[in-house]
């Protein structure tokens, strides 16, 4: 779905507002959403943190227990080659995580969560979905579900490049 100026307009007159209007009014809400989707981290698991990023913590977020190749978690991560080997080094001094080489291929290299790492992952997971939980409880069936559809379409990647890099006037790109 590729939304356009003129779905924004219909949309708004659908609701009987005008296309400025509705920028206006989410460009307001904004601040409120991020303000309640930032529920705080318990003491507990903040303390577990410790100096761990949340780059680091997305990155051990995507490792399963049984681990996987660096080019694997590269592309899981969304990142070159290079910048994972620095990520994982990072982790992997934090006690995050270790490297395993392949006893079949001594070129491929796996990374592996340890165990203060996977048990980092998996509170920081229990405390998101909480979370989640405690927000949903807002709304009720029909809201999720639309609230759900709306995160697919702004998460299709030609929404994410759309807004990331808007077309200028008289420009490329």
């Amino acid at each position: 779905m590729n939304l356009q100026p003129a779905d924004v307009s219909t949309a708004a007159a659908n609701r009987g507002t005008s296309a400025q209007d509705v920028v206006e009014r989410v460009l307001e809400l904004q601040p409120l959403l991020q303000r309640t989707l930032r529920v705080p981290l318990p003491d507990d698991v903040s303390a577990r943190l410790g100096a761990v990023t949340p780059h680091q913590l997305e990155a051990l977020g995507r490792l399963p227990p049984e681990g996987i190749t660096m080019r694997e978690f590269a592309a899981a991560v969304g990142i070159s080659g290079a910048a994972a080997t620095a990520l994982a080094t990072r982790m992997i001094r934090q006690g995050l995580a270790k490297r395993r080489y392949d006893e079949n291929d001594r070129r491929a290299v796996w990374l592996v969560p340890t165990a203060e790492g996977q048990e980092t992952a998996d509170a920081v997971r229990v405390w998101r979905h909480q979370s989640v939980t405690k927000i949903f409880e807002r709304l009720d069936a029909a809201q999720v579900s639309t609230f759900l559809e709306v995160l697919v379409a702004l998460s299709a990647p030609a929404a994410l490049g759309d807004a990331i890099a808007p077309k200028t006037p008289g420009g490329e790109g």
